[in-house]
């Protein structure tokens, strides 16, 4: 392993860029009054805009706004729900928590999307047109997880206008943030809208009338009787609620996040193509995920596929980059059945071995890209993994004259460096080949 580089830069994963506009946003809610009001309802209208809906309800993390999609569905227990193998556990969790039952698609090995081949098949991608023709086709409702992302278009459309739910979140790592945490779930039916707010809190049919002057009127709060005996509205609860509320600071805060969301898109989509181009320049060792075809989106990270055969495995770069003090993430639950909480879970996996899934589990890995990265930080990575590649190159130009020599022989590959490492056995073998 060549030495370290004589200066270790921390490169973070993830960052808050937040600035003196937020700091200000959240101390005039602390000064004034810190209950739900009038900057989350303005933060609801226009992400719900963003995502070419008519209706947002902000709600305390994106987790819980996948639970309330399959809350607002209610659907009959055993109900399928189609999801990709390559997910994150609160996309999952909500529909077990349901009673329904996960039907499971690959991926595709570029893009990390859902197969979408696969899809109709199971019977149901973010090739959203399609995905939603086929919803229509077989009366399915399609719920948009966009928590990773925000302000994405497809065929110049907003990626809500494919779906009946957009969910998405505004936690710290994200594009952009609610003082660490928010999320939010769009929809386009008023009655919808309507249940969402009174499931988001406690189930309190007060909800629907405000939470300031409206609930206090007297008109409002003794209208009702339960059990024949009359009842303060502000303690009518008409659903099995939740305490999904989120902070009006969180939306005080995210509103001013909201004013740079095109600045931080354009730093994101620059910092993943400078990273696209230099990984793509050692394409004898890594893959690199595309863009999905007439998609304009900005990740959450940048990810990095290890080619099979590679003279390395995963742990080893990513201990090595952890080392020099760039972060990496795996990417999320990778084959989420085999995750401890989710192994026994009902579910359908019609698809065999969801190769692409389990090579993504087992080869990738994630690098930050997000608006916080300088161009040092950035150049310090390339340079990190330069210094990390060098001890291979050899190996690797060895190794890709044996593949083609035994092309040419028609000998497996295996068998010719079998019979080399096997000529000396006493010469000791520095590295670790896969295959």
């Amino acid at each position: 392993m060549s030495a370290r580089s004589k200066k270790t830069m921390r490169v973070p994963y993830a960052l808050s860029v937040h600035g003196k506009e937020e700091i200000d946003a959240v101390v005039r809610v602390l000064r004034s009054n810190t209950a739900l009001g009038e900057k989350t309802k303005e933060f609801e209208n226009k992400i719900a805009a963003l995502f070419g809906k008519k209706y947002g309800c902000m709600v305390n993390s994106g987790s819980s706004a996948n639970l309330l999609a399959f809350e607002l569905l209610n659907l009959p227990k055993g109900s399928e729900v189609i999801t990709p193998l390559l997910t994150f556990s609160t996309v999952v969790a909500p529909i077990v928590q349901k009673g329904l039952v996960p039907v499971f698609c690959d991926v595709d090995p570029r893009t990390f999307q859902i197969d979408i081949d696969q899809l109709e098949k199971a019977i149901t991608n973010p090739d959203l047109p399609r995905l939603s023709k086929i919803a229509q086709k077989h009366k399915l409702y399609l719920i948009e997880d966009s928590c990773d992302t925000l302000g994405g278009t497809i065929d110049g459309k907003p990626t809500g206008a494919y779906s009946d739910i957009s969910v998405t979140s505004f936690y710290g790592s994200h594009i952009i943030n609610g003082a660490g945490g928010g999320g939010m779930i769009c929809v386009n039916k008023p009655e919808w809208a309507d249940r969402l707010v009174v499931l988001r809190g406690w189930g309190r049919r007060s909800s629907l009338f405000g939470e300031k002057a409206d609930s206090e009127q007297l008109k409002n709060r003794f209208r009702s009787t339960i059990g024949g005996i009359p009842y303060d509205e502000k303690f009518v609860f008409s659903e099995i609620g939740y305490n999904f509320l989120p902070l009006e600071l969180s939306a005080a805060f995210a509103l001013e996040q909201l004013k740079k969301l095109p600045h931080f898109l354009e730093a994101r989509k620059k910092n993943w193509i400078q990273f696209q181009q230099f990984f793509n320049t050692h394409d004898g060792f890594f893959n690199t995920a595309i863009q999905t075809p007439k998609t304009a989106t900005a990740w959450l990270a940048f990810p990095v596929i290890i080619k099979q055969g590679t003279l390395f495995d995963r742990s080893t770069i990513v201990k090595y980059l952890e080392e020099h003090g760039i972060q990496t993430r795996p990417v999320f639950t990778g084959n989420i059945l085999k995750q401890p909480g989710f192994e026994r879970v009902p579910h359908r996996a019609p698809f065999g071995n969801y190769e692409n899934t389990e090579n993504i589990m087992r080869n990738a890995f994630v690098l930050g890209c997000h608006q916080g990265l300088s161009s040092q930080q950035i150049e310090y990575v390339q340079r990190t993994v330069s210094e990390f590649l060098s001890q291979y190159e050899k190996a690797l130009k060895a190794l890709n004259a044996l593949r083609a020599a035994g092309k040419i022989l028609g000998i497996p590959l295996a068998s010719l460096i079998e019979s080399f490492t096997n000529s000396d056995a006493s010469t000791p073998r520095k590295h670790a080949m896969r295959f």
